[in-house]
């Protein structure tokens, strides 16, 4: 079990029994495919899908990702997903462990800038099993001090494996978002392993209530899912919105190496706008997201120009903002150079019929692909739940990018290239350019 693992308060006997017998009427009726919403009384939101799938996926999402981390508690997102299969109020680790293997499921923990999610998947004759240890690991957390030291090598391991790429794009955030958003989804490795278990359980009291929860699930009848969602113990409470604002900034982290890898960005629009999200998501497609094939050409609009680097598109959308630019990572001189040629194509950045087309076509693959795939349909359940209170429908999402007009994607990359900007970079910087020098 990954330190994408969790715990959770045990059912009650009588809840229990109650889903052991929903669970056999659910194994032997075909459901529904098409999703189910409802929002409970205590501001819950619950989203299923029912494809009569052998593997039931359920997830427990919280708004608790590192953008709702402060100063006092910067790294606590990174430490709750690490901390996911750690003793509960009602089950041990071992416990847990054990008794997720014997059933044949897994249990992992998830984090972002946004959430932090727990998920469980099992066959349905062991839903049961998973349901009990999937609430134990979300909402019984004790944070032990003596595991929470266990975490620190975990951790300083995950920090040290990094790609280059990663720590680009997370330096990209703090230069353009500087708190909020600009929170790295990991721990600054100054602050690792100083989390006390105090802070950690002000940090999920704070964050992981009813109000900013979210319950999904593909495989399970949904009626079952509300029962289960309705037993969950969590506090109330709205919590606190920390609202970002898009910035111009740089910032630099010197490396020894011949390598360097440079993300680039302006600001964009959030999923709040789903039309305006879906004209950056075509016009990322259109730009480029990295080769179709293995060995092809990266001919997109905008990464055609980025030449003797591997580079990308880059659309980062968020419940309020979004960001949108590209990411190259290479040899030094050649990375410097494409960044001077990047910049020049974002601020000049137009497309043609041809150039949509293209990008609607490759969006809609991507679509479907996603929403075709229990895992991945699992945690669009979960992201949208909880970040936006409703969920999207696969027809209605493939509806949206081919609604999408030249004109809607042309209007996206005028804004594109009229924002400021904003770069994270790391590696032998000597020949990246710096942001003055980019203007």
């Amino acid at each position: 079990m990954a330190s994408v693992a969790s715990k959770t308060p045990m059912l009650r006997a009588a809840a229990a029994r109650g889903y052991a017998a929903q669970a056999q009427a659910a194994a032997a009726s075909r459901g529904s495919a098409e999703v189910q919403t409802t929002t409970l009384p205590n501001k819950l939101v619950v989203a299923s899908a029912d494809p009569n799938a052998a593997v039931s996926r359920i997830s427990i999402v919280f708004r608790a990702g590192s953008r709702n981390e402060t100063a006092d508690n910067l790294g606590a997102a990174h430490v709750l997903r690490a901390a996911g299969g750690l003793s509960t109020k009602s089950a041990t680790a071992f416990g847990i462990t054990r008794n997720i293997q014997q059933a044949g499921g897994s249990l992992t923990t998830a984090a972002d800038r946004e959430l932090v999610t727990y998920s469980v998947a099992v066959t349905k004759d062991q839903l049961e099993v998973g349901l009990k240890y999937l609430e134990a690991t979300a909402t019984g957390q004790v944070f032990k001090p003596w595991e929470l030291a266990e975490l620190t090598p975990i951790i300083r391991n995950e920090l040290a494996r990094l790609p280059s790429e990663v720590q680009a794009v997370e330096l990209l955030h703090k230069a353009a978002f500087r708190d909020g958003l600009g929170n790295s989804v990991f721990c600054p490795d100054y602050l690792v392993g100083k989390h006390s278990s105090e802070t950690m359980q002000h940090y999920f009291a704070a964050n992981c209530t009813t109000n900013r929860a979210a319950v999904a699930g593909v495989g399970i009848d949904h009626q079952m899912l509300v029962g289960f969602a309705q037993s969950l113990v969590l506090e109330s409470g709205a919590g606190s919105e920390n609202k970002s604002s898009f910035n111009t900034g740089e910032v630099r982290r010197e490396s020894a190496g011949s390598r360097a890898a440079v993300a680039v960005g302006a600001q964009a629009v959030g999923w709040n706008s789903l039309k305006e999200a879906m004209a950056f998501w075509v016009l990322q497609h259109a730009a480029g997201v990295g080769p179709a094939t293995k060995r092809g050409t990266n001919n997109g609009v905008l990464t055609k120009a980025l030449s003797g680097v591997n580079s990308s598109a880059l659309y980062n959308g968020y419940s309020d903002n979004g960001m949108f630019g590209f990411v190259v990572s290479g040899d030094a001189k050649d990375a410097g150079k494409a960044v001077e040629a990047g910049v020049k194509a974002l601020k000049s950045l137009s497309v043609s019929d041809a150039d949509v087309a293209r990008g609607k076509a490759s969006a809609l693959a991507a679509a479907a692909e996603f929403t075709e795939n229990q895992s991945t349909l699992l945690q669009q359940l979960g992201e949208e739940s909880a970040l936006l209170g409703q969920v999207y429908k696969k027809s209605d999402l493939l509806a949206a990018v081919n609604a999408v007009t030249t004109g809607d994607v042309q209007a996206a990359a005028r804004k594109v290239s009229s924002s400021k900007l904003a770069i994270g970079a790391v590696g032998n910087l000597t020949s990246v350019p710096h942001l003055c020098e980019l203007h």
